[in-house]
């Protein structure tokens, strides 16, 4: 699979942990304003990575093709955050 795909899927993946986040914290606390960065960036990063996975439109990804620091650094990142937020719902 292409490293930039495999980096745009995660980065979705990233935007749908913040949406569930937000959706976790205002269970507990309650809905609060501050909570909108949460759905609201969730919901942008999930969205552009969807419409890119949609269109199957790689061009402004390359740069996970060409360089694989940037490529490593996105996938522990996103994956290390998902196993985060995900460790918070058990």
């Amino acid at each position: 699979m292409d490293r930039a795909k495999v980096a745009v899927f995660l980065v979705g993946l990233f935007g749908f942990a913040t949406v569930a986040q937000g959706v976790g914290l205002a269970s507990m606390v309650g809905f609060k304003p501050q909570l909108s960065l949460f759905f609201g960036s969730g919901l942008l990063i999930t969205g552009v990575a969807v419409r890119t996975l949609h269109q199957d439109r790689y061009d402004e990804f390359a740069l996970f093709r060409k360089r694989d620091f940037a490529f490593w650094a996105v996938a522990v990142g996103a994956v290390g955050y998902l196993v985060t937020v995900g460790y918070q719902f058990l």
